[in-house]
């Protein structure tokens, strides 16, 4: 009997496309070790933290998927055979390939391939996946791949029946959660190979968060503040958790505002010390190149950008007497570590 091979997959925890590479290696390879960051910076310290205890070399199988490697780790991995024959990244963050992370033999990251079509971290996994023979195709995991791969491209906006069904996907997240998402679409996908549905249940949570999220978001849009960038672009800055970033954006992009261009939503619960998501709201505009001004990355239509602790201490002053003078501060704030 062959012996199992032991894999583990560094991936991002914020959004189905990390969570879908997870449930491809389970279904792939069985037992698995997950390690989950909400950014890459998180995800390089925690690379790096196994390769400097040396953990790494107890692995089979390394994968990275949804984020890219930075450096040291990619150099450190570059110079060590026996890790450069384990560790394998799969992305397709603009960022990471402006940074030049894609140079590296045992790294493919692709925002738009050759033939035009924009990737996930989850579709470019399942494509090594099945083209090395660690994994049979079906119709569910390739209807399931590619609702993963709509949603997170944002393509699912242009998808009509499709496309929804992609954004369903992304709500059934938020009213389940990372772990019972993870378990439930692995058994979905396993149980059935034809077709990938939505059970009762699922609508019903599905329909019962988007009902939350309307009222929720009314309410959120109503603390909103408004400014105007250097570029003379105007946005719109708010508090909120961070579960609600996508459906805001979508929320504000049907009032119809013509004038607003982006939105940043401000999450001090996330990660460490808190995260500023970008959202486009006029067509075409890309808030990646303005989270990217600020030490953040990302997409044309979604980005972000983390909060240092410095700057949260002095958000939270600042937001006991002047919210908008907090929420100012924390839009024209940079990340660096």
């Amino acid at each position: 009997m062959k012996k199992q091979e032991k894999v583990i997959i560094f991936s991002h925890e914020n959004d189905i496309d990390g969570l879908g590479n997870i449930i491809l290696g389970k279904i792939a390879f069985g037992e698995i070790e997950v390690v989950l960051a909400s950014n890459v910076n998180i995800l390089e310290a925690k690379f790096r933290n196994y390769l400097e205890k040396g953990l790494l070399h107890n692995y089979d199988r390394i994968f990275v998927t949804d984020l890219a490697l930075y450096n040291p780790s990619l150099e450190i991995v570059s110079k060590e055979p026996e890790l450069l024959k384990k560790v394998l990244v799969f992305d397709h963050h603009r960022s990471a390939i402006n940074e030049g992370y894609n140079g590296y033999s045992f790294t493919k990251i692709v925002e738009i391939d050759e033939n035009g079509r924009k990737r996930s971290g989850t579709d470019l996994f399942y494509e090594f996946l099945c083209l090395n023979g660690l994994l049979s195709k079906t119709k569910a995991l390739d209807e399931f791949v590619e609702l993963t791969r709509l949603e997170d491209t944002w393509e699912w906006k242009k998808a009509e029946n499709k496309g929804l069904k992609a954004h369903d996907l992304a709500i059934l997240l938020n009213g389940i959660g990372l772990k019972n998402y993870i378990d439930r679409i692995y058994v979905k996908l396993k149980e059935n190979e034809d077709s990938f549905e939505f059970t009762e249940n699922e609508k019903k949570v599905i329909e019962e968060k988007k009902a939350e999220y309307l009222a929720t978001l009314q309410k959120i849009w109503n603390e909103a503040e408004f400014f105007v960038d250097e570029e003379d672009n105007k946005f719109a800055g708010v508090f909120a958790d961070y579960e609600y970033r996508n459906e805001l954006g979508e929320y504000v992009r049907n009032i119809n505002l013509d004038d607003l261009k982006y939105i940043i939503i401000i999450a001090l619960e996330k990660g460490a010390f808190g995260q500023k998501s970008y959202r486009t709201i006029a067509a075409s505009f890309d808030v990646g190149k303005i989270a990217e001004a600020h030490g953040g990355n990302g997409h044309p239509a979604a980005a972000s950008v983390n909060i240092t602790k410095e700057q949260k201490e002095e958000c939270l002053i600042l937001r006991k007497t002047n919210p908008r003078k907090s929420i100012r501060y924390l839009v024209e704030s940079s990340y660096s570590e």
